[in-house]
């Protein structure tokens, strides 16, 4: 089976996708890039206490990090396809990831950017997990740790247009340079609700699966 790009501007529901997709296709391990850096920043070395000081100040992880777990996580994982969560966001990282990951199809989930900042400034993080809690969240804690639910201090109306901005700007290109090169392009309506959205995602899958 092939590798699988999960790939969509912000808020275009990735993570919740992504346990789906791995609940009914369990063959399919996940390579989250934000888990597996935060997983590094905990290990105390010279390079996990980089990336941790570069996550506390919400900036931007160098893509040879990127490419250090990845490279890390493809060797703990051979002859198992991987579904890619937020792995490559632009051209330049396209351009030194991809020879490591060079057989996969996309996920696109496609979502307009008023939308995608709709579903963004309705959102709460834990403070100290980072995880987050969308609008249908009903609680005012993360049912894992306890801890009280918060907006984060930047999801103001003008950095969320900021950040989806940033996104459509420098990961949409990259559908098409991936079909360009060769890559399978399954598009998918992320406005539709979570259920409708994974269906169309359980077809692309089952297709791509036929073509191997």
């Amino acid at each position: 089976m092939k590798h699988l790009m999960l790939v969509g501007i912000q808020w275009s529901g990735k993570g919740t996708q992504a346990r789906k997709i791995l609940e009914a296709f369990p063959e399919y391990v996940l390579f989250e890039t934000g888990e597996e850096l935060r997983r590094e920043a905990k290990r105390g070395t010279q390079m996990g206490n980089e990336i941790k000081a570069i996550i506390e100040a919400w900036q931007l992880v160098k893509t040879e990090h990127v490419r250090a777990v990845l490279e890390v996580f493809l060797t703990s994982h051979p002859d198992t396809p991987i579904l890619f969560d937020s792995v490559i966001r632009s051209k330049e990282q396209n351009e030194i990831l991809s020879s490591i990951i060079p057989e996969f199809d996309v996920i696109f989930l496609e979502l307009s950017e008023e939308k995608a900042i709709d579903r963004l400034s309705k959102r709460r993080i834990d403070p100290e997990t980072n995880e987050w809690f969308g609008a249908d969240f009903t609680g005012d804690t993360n049912p894992k740790t306890g801890n009280k639910l918060v907006t984060r201090f930047d999801d103001t109306p003008e950095n969320i247009r900021n950040r989806i901005n940033w996104s459509i700007r420098d990961t949409l290109p990259l559908i098409g340079i991936w079909r360009s090169e060769g890559h399978t392009i399954h598009t998918i309506d992320a406005s539709e609700g979570v259920e409708t959205v994974f269906q169309q995602i359980k077809s692309a899958i089952n297709q791509s699966k036929k073509t191997v």
